[in-house]
């Protein structure tokens, strides 16, 4: 069963030497952190699993908002990203909580009504009905945290998902917003609330390892999360069009091109990828989960064919 998505997203035509110069780029750095593309399959048995967990927790499956299209993203997720969690039933939630969060990181995107959004966190720290049920079962998921992690992750986690759904708000309001020169961390600022990295970063560590082994890892871990899936997808979003990126923020911000800005994040990426290596190193357990999550989080762009990898690493045979 392969994993497809139609997004409904704007093309355009761009230089003809643009793009060959992105997926030159890609494919570089895919080469550079050791790994080997190879297309991926979804587990057809899990996926099935996973949507009768969902409609057992009475998980909006189709209809107004429905989770089914997004169902096959948090298998992928949970299969590729986390196969060295030992706990299933976190595993299992770490998928629904990836198929909900993707829902809802949809809405703005297709058009929705977004008016429930901005009092998801109030609703959630007053325990109230959220109003559409993709919310719902996010707030269900949410306050399932410290059944998986500690208190102190939990809360982190917690946070991560909260400023998560406030980047949405942001985005949408500011939508027509000029990009300043004079503001060159407003992209740093808006990527790390929307990337949910702290929150991704954080499920990768089994609960038994106590998080003062990697804490000092965070910003280099989180950087990772984001700039991985920035620099995975920035091939996608250049030849269907799309200018609501990280990469043509920061190119705007700073009067470069977008070629220029790609290149200096697989740069920074690659160094904060060296960077937790070696911090890592001495814990053996946090690292092997960094090791895993690194290579399947890779895997996991690889799964989804919206990124068109297999376009990308085309290229790579030829350097």
């Amino acid at each position: 069963m392969s994993i497809t998505e139609d997004y409904g997203l704007p093309t355009s035509t761009l230089d003809g030497n643009v793009l060959p110069s992105i997926r030159q780029a890609v494919a570089s750095f895919y080469q550079r952190c050791g790994l080997k593309y190879a297309e991926v399959v979804l587990d057809e048995a899990l996926y099935a699993e996973c949507c009768q967990e969902a409609i057992n927790r009475g998980f909006q499956m189709d209809g107004n908002y429905p989770i089914r299209p997004y169902m096959a993203v948090g298998v992928a997720m949970s299969c590729s990203s986390f196969p060295h969690l030992s706990d299933r039933t976190t595993r299992m939630w770490i998928c629904l909580f990836s198929a909900v969060i993707t829902c809802v990181d949809d809405i703005p995107n297709r058009g929705k009504d977004i008016v429930y959004l901005y009092r998801f966190n109030e609703r959630f720290a007053n325990c109230q009905p959220q109003g559409e049920s993709v919310l719902n079962a996010l707030d269900t998921l949410m306050r399932e945290v410290p059944h998986h992690y500690s208190p102190v992750v939990s809360n982190l986690i917690t946070t991560s998902t909260l400023d998560f759904i406030s980047s949405l708000l942001i985005e949408h309001d500011t939508k027509d917003m000029q990009i300043s020169t004079t503001a060159p961390l407003y992209p740093e600022y808006t990527r790390l609330l929307s990337g949910l990295a702290s929150g991704y970063v954080l499920f990768m560590f089994p609960s038994t390892v106590p998080y003062q082994q990697y804490i000092q890892s965070m910003p280099d871990l989180m950087f990772t999360v984001c700039a991985v899936n920035d620099i995975l997808s920035f091939y996608k979003e250049e030849s269907m069009g799309e200018a609501a990126n990280y990469v043509s923020l920061v190119a705007a911000t700073r009067g470069l091109t977008k070629q220029d800005i790609l290149r200096e994040i697989i740069e920074k990426t690659m160094q904060a990828h060296y960077n937790t290596l070696e911090r890592l190193r001495p814990h053996s357990e946090a690292y092997n989960a960094y090791v895993s999550f690194f290579d399947g989080y890779v895997k996991f762009h690889a799964a989804l064919r919206r990124y068109k990898l297999e376009e990308i690493m085309a290229d790579a045979r030829e350097l």
